[in-house]
């Protein structure tokens, strides 16, 4: 029953906040996206980005969309956060990490529970949207934190599935901003920013290394212009 809900009022529910997003991106900002067309050829992928404002992860989604259905990973507060749960639920969001006050056991327990539900999106032809990080920039870099294993944990539970790097420049407040003119004609000086996404390929990141040094590579990764 879920299955078929999803398939018919949840598809629909998407494809309206797909418009209502999108047309709101299409207005305020002026995105291009470069190498979606490889994200097309290659479903089930993972894709690791780049965190450098709120706008992240709704944009990412909207942009890509109509190529393929990403869904995003976010951590267990917000998702059950009653503010947004809705619009997480209706688009597929799948809550990582655990509440600390839970024992050890039961966390692990539900660790292992969201890396295979990660693997069944993966292998289902969807791709899965994280951010190592696991937070919006506080500094001009990306800093992974030594403990944060996610992107390890699921190359390695899932080496036979691709692997993409997306970066977002001109979005974050770090980042520069570049406006076109294009609300010039109701006399407001900024018009669109400017926002460039960038998905690349990598076939090289080792999840054998331990976390500190798979961190730093991917983290090293992540900062490269």
């Amino acid at each position: 029953m879920k299955r078929f809900i999803d398939k018919t009022a949840g598809r629909w529910t998407r494809h309206l906040f797909f418009i209502l997003v999108r047309s709101y991106y299409a207005l305020f900002y002026n995105v291009s996206v470069s190498g979606k067309h490889l994200l097309g050829a290659q479903p089930g992928t993972l894709i690791l980005a780049t965190h450098v404002s709120r706008h992240d992860g709704p944009l990412i989604a909207a942009m890509l969309y109509s190529t393929a259905r990403v869904r995003p990973t976010v951590h267990w507060d917000e998702y059950h956060n009653k503010a947004q749960w809705f619009p997480m639920y209706v688009s597929g969001a799948i809550p990582m990490s655990s509440p600390k006050t839970w024992d050890p056991t039961r966390r692990k327990a539900r660790k292992q529970f969201t890396l295979d539900v990660i693997g069944k999106v993966l292998r289902n032809d969807n791709s899965v949207l994280l951010f190592p990080a696991g937070h919006i920039r506080r500094q001009p870099e990306e800093i992974i934190a030594p403990a944060l294993s996610g992107a390890r944990d699921i190359i390695a539970a899932h080496p036979d599935q691709p692997v993409m790097l997306l970066h977002i420049d001109g979005l974050g407040p770090f980042q520069n901003a570049t406006y076109d003119k294009f609300w010039s004609f109701i006399g407001r000086q900024k018009g669109r920013r400017h926002v460039q996404i960038t998905l690349t390929p990598v076939t090289d990141l080792d999840p054998s290394q331990d976390l500190a040094t798979f961190n730093a590579d991917l983290e090293r990764r992540l900062n490269a212009v």
